[in-house]
């Protein structure tokens, strides 16, 4: 019957926190022990009191604690996750250039496959977003991006989404294709991405785009 006890500094951590630190540890033991040990596991978090802990000599003060917290959301908010990814793109389609570029590096660069008149790389944002207008433009708004799923390792992220769009103009011409977008991260932004298209779909890629 494993037993694993955390303290924290009163106040440090949410109650959220305690709760998913609580759980994570638990699936750490049954990850090493094997998962029939989970019902019998016991992870307690507790808290002691500012100025009862010390640390190095040096008792932890109430605005030691608070300095921690503001550390570590600073850090949350920018570390890699699924939600993250998911949070560029639904920046990006706002519009709001100030929202964007919590998400987007100004010197990101990005490939854009196949052959057609808007692959190639994009420098930097100004030229990413300019892109991203003559998508826009070219298919009346219609361009739409259903995200299948969404990986993060590192600093890295992988992105899978089924892209749909109708050419401005002209409803009988059709895209329907599968994407994948492989993006690295640097302080919870984007630096680089680039795309790839699945099967045959490049093909219908040049010529939705001719």
């Amino acid at each position: 019957m494993p037993i694993i006890r955390t303290t924290l500094l009163e106040g440090f951590a949410t109650r959220e926190q305690e709760s998913l630190l609580a759980l994570k540890l638990a699936d750490a033991v049954a990850d090493t022990f094997g998962d029939f040990t989970r019902p019998y596991i016991f992870s307690l978090v507790e808290e002691v009191k500012p100025r009862t802990w010390a640390v190095q000599g040096q008792a932890m003060t109430e605005d030691m604690i608070a300095a921690g917290r503001v550390m570590t959301a600073e850090y949350l908010a920018k570390k890699l996750t699924a939600d993250r990814v998911g949070a560029a793109y639904d920046a990006l389609a706002t519009g709001d250039r100030a929202v964007i570029e919590e998400y987007f590096d100004n010197e990101m660069t990005w490939l854009v496959p196949g052959e057609a008149q808007v692959s190639g790389v994009k420098n930097g944002l100004d030229d990413f977003l300019a892109f991203m207008k003559v998508i826009g433009d070219l298919t009346a708004g219609s361009f739409q991006m259903e995200r299948q799923g969404i990986f993060v390792s590192g600093d890295m992220s992988v992105d899978l989404s089924h892209n749909t769009a109708t050419r401005a103009g002209d409803s009988s011409r059709a895209l329907s294709i599968d994407v994948a977008h492989v993006l690295r991260w640097r302080e919870g932004k984007i630096i680089e991405g680039r795309g790839a298209i699945f099967g045959t779909g490049t093909t219908e890629y040049n010529a939705f785009w001719e």
